[in-house]
């Protein structure tokens, strides 16, 4: 797969040698992605957009005219990703495979390379860039694949998830973005409009101080507990242990935003709350990978589906992996326990167009179909900021560990602090003991970093399944049975969409609140299956899976947002990868998708694809085709259902090709085992490392398994029933192997 990369490397065309605090692209590699960029999402032509206002005569001309107009660059789409280089969200490696692509195609031996033609890609006519788009997207090498995807992807949301209305020279100076206009999305409500509604339902926020403004030099300071993450894992260990009145210091990598702070925009959110600006991904197959990385962790951009443990589960962790707990009742306990303190509720869940679609769906096909509890504050109908909560919760609509444990640290007897913008180097230990933790912070004045140094006798790593196998490496344990970021669980999502004849309007109302548990079972009945549920679908993610011919037929595809109607197909994982450190000791996943979840994903993608066409779609849109697939009028249903077993064969024929049919990630697992033996696991049962006494681990990469559910509501659970224990300081398990 690294065919390209070794052929343009043989054309010793080397990245330029660059320095991060003063990141920028070459000229040449800026013209050369403005050229890509603009190729992808092109301004019309006169003729075009002629066309486009004859085919779409129910839009408003003057959106329609903006949108045709809107090149990439108008609305500063390649800025806006070489911002996304400097701020470091591609590793350092990945970034200079990125400039070494860049540099080929502006050169005439490395587009022979890549494309089969000796001319440097800004300098083809559009249409030949086209073509070479097209090759790439098409060709037979899967890192070529891979380039184009990149491209896409980057192209579209950088584009489509901001408000461009200011910066656009074609907006003709309008108040509102019209290029959303033209699809039909309203964007996020206005900040008074946040306001407006947070005061008349009481919603008062809570607003945390960090120490980040007392730091001005190196510092140590001694706490009883040190907690770095505060999502699931880290906010309710932090409620439990303040509350017994330890003195807890909460530590978070991330940046601390008020309500007021967060503009709801899906493109500020991923630059703002999300691991990586976004842009995670399996260094050897691509799978998308999103993850929060934000105060309050994967709970403040969640989509509040708080689906519980399965009993099937719990049954194989305790009978499996030595796990009493998860049987004898302890662990139902903190479930209930953690479900009423964020409000968990399936009580009044009104449902979304797109949420009715999949009910009404189910119910012609006989599929079975649930309400999926939320932890909303109003589950009502179109609840104000509902579909937005992956942006960022200013509404404070969403009990996220922010709005709920956190806020129970901050208020108990003795208080949590809390530091943002805090990076964990090191977990500090010493003869198999840990005794603290080494940061680097960003200080008071907003930008000199100091080294922090936490003593504490409890440490407790809670960074999620990507970053706490990763701090575990970093800090030099034994790691004696190379089981620290193994077992990881990513539960691979595949999606599908169908066009309907009507406005679904995606974007209103709460986006989970339903889901199908119709091949739950899996291919041979081990509950390692699939769960068809409906996405939260903005429209930057929304143009990443639009398929893409040319610019022409990418942008009249993009108007037909407002009539989608969208699954997921979410598998439970049997197989597993990796997550390793690189020399600079970040986190970099490796995950292959195993047969028997290949056959799950592809069987739910079948049913998927019959709730599709049972629902009424005109047309069905699956990212590995150039155009939507139609179906034929439901006044024809035996043409209907013969169009439909064609399309279910033929998908069934392609599987999941790398970088032709992407999948993603939204859950991440397992990657610190919790066990109870300690030669196939990272913790003990009480989440305490074999290796070293005084460290635990809290999270979701505790989890023996992928539980097949949307693992908040379980990391919550797990966090509540490990707390009682560490609150008493009390261990039956001696630490080191």
């Amino acid at each position: 797969s690294r065919l390209l990369l070794d052929s343009v490397r043989h054309l010793h065309i080397s990245p330029q040698p660059t320095d991060m605090a003063a990141y920028s692209l070459t000229p040449s590699q800026r013209h050369t992605l403005a050229a890509i960029c603009d190729t992808f999402l092109p301004q019309l032509s006169g003729e075009q957009e002629q066309e486009m206002l004859r085919r779409r005569l129910g839009l408003d001309p003057e959106h329609l005219k903006a949108w045709c107009r809107s090149s990439a660059s108008d609305l500063s789409v390649p800025a806006f990703i070489e911002g996304a280089l400097a701020a470091g969200h591609l590793p350092t490696d990945s970034r200079k495979e990125f400039e070494l692509v860049l540099n080929a195609m502006s050169t005439r031996l490395g587009m022979l390379a890549l494309c089969g033609t000796a001319t440097p890609f800004a300098s083809l006519s559009h249409a030949d860039r086209e073509r070479c788009l097209m090759s790439m997207r098409d060709s037979m090498f899967a890192t070529k694949r891979k380039v184009f995807q990149t491209f896409k992807a980057m192209t579209g949301i950088k584009a489509l998830s901001r408000d461009t209305s200011r910066s656009n020279p074609h907006n003709n100076g309008a108040d509102k973005n019209l290029l959303w206009s033209a699809m039909d999305f309203e964007g996020p409500p206005s900040a008074e409009e946040a306001l407006a509604e947070t005061e008349a339902k009481g919603r008062k926020e809570f607003v945390y101080t960090m120490l980040n403004d007392s730091i001005t030099q190196d510092t140590t300071l001694t706490v009883d507990a040190v907690i770095v993450g505060s999502g699931c894992g880290g906010g309710v260990v932090a409620a439990e242990l303040a509350a017994a009145g330890l003195r807890v210091l909460v530590l978070e990598k991330a940046q601390y935003f008020k309500r007021s702070e967060i503009s709801g925009s899906e493109g500020d959110a991923y630059h703002n709350l999300y691991e990586r600006g976004c842009l995670a991904a399996t260094e050897d197959t691509g799978l998308a990978v999103l993850a929060g990385s934000a105060f309050g962790g994967g709970t403040a951009v969640n989509w509040a589906c708080c689906l519980r443990t399965p009993s099937y589960v719990k049954e194989e962790w305790a009978a499996k992996h030595g796990l009493k707990a998860f049987a004898d009742g302890t662990f139902d306990a903190s479930l209930d326990a953690v479900c009423s303190r964020i409000g968990v509720t399936s009580e009044g869940v009104a449902h979304s167009k797109n949420n009715e679609l999949l009910a009404q769906a189910c119910e012609k096909l006989g599929y079975p179909c649930s309400v999926a509890p939320q932890n909303m504050a109003d589950v009502g109908p179109l609840a104000p900021g509902a579909h937005f909560i992956g942006s960022g919760d200013r509404f404070g609509l969403k009990q996220s560990t922010p709005e709920t444990f956190l806020k129970d640290a901050a208020t108990a007897v003795v208080p949590a602090s809390f530091a943002d913008r805090c990076y964990v180097e090191q977990v500090l230990h010493k003869g198999g003991v840990a005794q603290g933790v080494r940061c680097r912070i960003v200080g008071a004045d907003g930008a000199s970093e100091h080294t922090l140094i936490v003593n504490a006798p409890k440490v407790v790593v809670s960074c999620g399944s990507l970053n706490s196998p990763a701090l575990l490496l970093r800090s030099g344990l034994a790691n004696s049975n190379r089981q620290i970021g193994k077992n990881l669980r990513l539960h691979p999502v595949s999606g599908v969409v169908g066009i309907m004849p009507n406005d679904v309007a995606i974007w209103r109302g709460a986006p989970m609140t339903l889901v199908s548990d119709v091949v739950a079972k899996g291919p041979v009945g081990d509950n390692y299956g699939a769960k068809l549920e409906c996405p939260l679908l903005l429209p930057g993610i929304a143009s990443s899976v639009t398929p893409w011919k040319d610019g022409a037929a990418f942008k009249d595809r993009m108007l037909d947002y407002k009539r989608l109607f969208s699954m997921i197909v979410l598998t439970r994982d049997k197989g597993s990868g990796e997550v390793r450190i690189d020399k600079e000791g970040t986190p970099r996943l490796y995950y292959k998708v195993g047969e028997h979840d290949l056959k799950s994903l592809a069987d739910g993608v079948e049913k998927a694809l019959r709730l599709v066409e049972a629902a009424g779609a005109e047309s069905i849109l699956m990212a590995h085709e150039l155009t939507p697939l139609p179906l034929p009028p439901q006044s024809d249903p035996k043409a209907r259902a013969v169009e439909l077993e064609k399309i279910i064969a033929q998908t069934r024929q392609l599987g999941f090709p790398l970088y032709k049919a992407p999948l993603f990630s939204a859950h991440q697992m397992g990657t610190c085992r919790m066990g109870s033996d300690p030669k196939t696991s990272v913790v003990k049962p009480t989440c305490e490392s074999w290796e070293c006494s005084g460290l635990y681990v809290i999270d979701a990469s505790t989890f023996p398994t992928a539980t097949g559910t949307n693992p908040m509501v379980t990391t919550l659970g797990i966090a509540h029933m490990v707390a009682q224990g560490l609150k008493k300081g009390t261990s039956s398990i001696p630490s080191k192997l």
